[in-house]
């Protein structure tokens, strides 16, 4: 993984941090379009930040493929995390952001056909999720947005516990859903025919230039 040395270096410091929680999530990444993106600004590594980013314009029919996640927890004190996964919602952009988990997909993570995490040092471990999901499956022309949250179970002081990784909370302890502000980016749809009239256009355009 090309941030993996960045990463492990701040593992240790990332644990310290929270001496009032043996248990957390420090680090959320995610690959759209073949572009790694750190979830929050605050991660480390040298990928563009997600949250607040443009997408861009994408063609009615199109392919934005969802393709890879990953997060990253510490669990000291002999704890322990566990099941880790991947919610994301793609909404009108007009809509508000949701504090349901039932409004929301979710993806688990695929190590070794597990959604435990594999270690990455120290009490640290990362999990992650391969495939392709279509972001523009079943859209229309639009203004879109789409919200992630990262996911880990964790056991600690006896019980079991959610941590959600998302703009209220980025390096978590427990976590209720009523407070998860998630990690956003926006995106916009248009119609596959307008998306060509506009490159035939800028054709002619740059053909008159010429002349």
């Amino acid at each position: 993984m090309k941030c993996a040395p960045i990463i492990v270096s701040i593992t240790l410091l990332s644990s310290a941090t929270f001496a009032t929680a043996a248990t957390g999530i420090f680090g959320g990444y995610l690959t759209i379009a073949g572009t790694k993106y750190k979830s929050n600004g605050s991660y480390g590594g040298p990928e563009p930040t997600f949250n607040g980013l443009n997408l861009g314009t994408q063609s009615a029919g199109g392919t934005l493929n969802l393709t890879q996640f990953e997060t990253l927890a510490f669990a000291d004190s002999g704890h322990s995390t566990f099941d880790f996964a991947f919610a994301y919602r793609i909404r009108l952009n007009s809509l508000p952001t949701s504090t349901n988990p039932a409004d929301y997909a979710f993806v688990s993570a695929n190590n070794g056909g597990t959604p435990h995490g594999v270690s990455i040092g120290g009490n640290n471990e990362k999990a992650e999720w391969t495939g392709a999901v279509n972001l523009l499956s079943g859209l229309s022309n639009g203004a879109y947005a789409i919200d992630v949250v990262h996911k880990a179970g964790a056991w600690e002081g006896g019980s079991n516990f959610e941590r959600l990784a998302n703009v209220n909370n980025t390096q978590p302890g427990s976590t209720s859903w009523s407070s998860v502000s998630p990690f956003s980016a926006t995106f916009t749809v248009v119609p596959e025919t307008t998306t060509s009239l506009l490159a035939a256009l800028g054709t002619l355009i740059l053909l008159r230039r010429r002349r």
